[in-house]
């Protein structure tokens, strides 16, 4: 990944970050709670509360290159290249992926976490696959959301 193709992500979550964005966050008893905070025709950023034990699964952006960053709490990310990776992300760290990039992000924990996502172009749908041990299957689409 080019830092050219990422570095306008990078630049909107820490533009983002600088707000008062834990006032707007309700942390949801089970699962994720979505708030869109800004949407352009070229970017999109969301801000995430994450209730202990939420999951995305597996699944990609369709065509939206996308950056995150922790706020608050902790999440996991697994990651698919040809095999899994996992990443633990901590508050104020970034984490960056083309398009296609396949992953999990995850709370763990036992505290709710919030995070700030951007994509670009705007996220205009999702795939979702089954994690099968050596590889991932797809097993359905729908439109963009985080």
């Amino acid at each position: 990944m080019t830092a050219l193709a990422i570095q306008p992500l990078l630049d909107a979550i820490r533009t983002h970050a600088e707000d008062d964005l834990l006032a707007r966050v309700q942390v949801p008893e089970t699962g994720r709670e979505f708030h869109l905070l800004h949407r352009d025709d070229e970017v999109e950023v969301w801000l995430i509360a994450w209730s202990p034990g939420a999951s995305t699964g597996f699944h990609d952006h369709g065509t939206a290159t996308t950056a995150f960053t922790v706020l608050t709490g902790s999440l996991v990310e697994h990651n698919w290249l040809g095999g899994l990776q996992i990443a633990d992300v901590g508050p104020g760290d970034a984490r960056a992926h083309e398009a296609g990039h396949v992953h999990d992000v995850r709370n763990v924990g036992s505290r709710p976490a919030i995070s700030l996502h951007a994509y670009a172009p705007r996220l205009d749908a999702m795939h979702h696959y089954r994690f099968l041990g050596d590889r991932i299957s797809l097993i359905g689409a729908e439109p963009g959301r985080p």
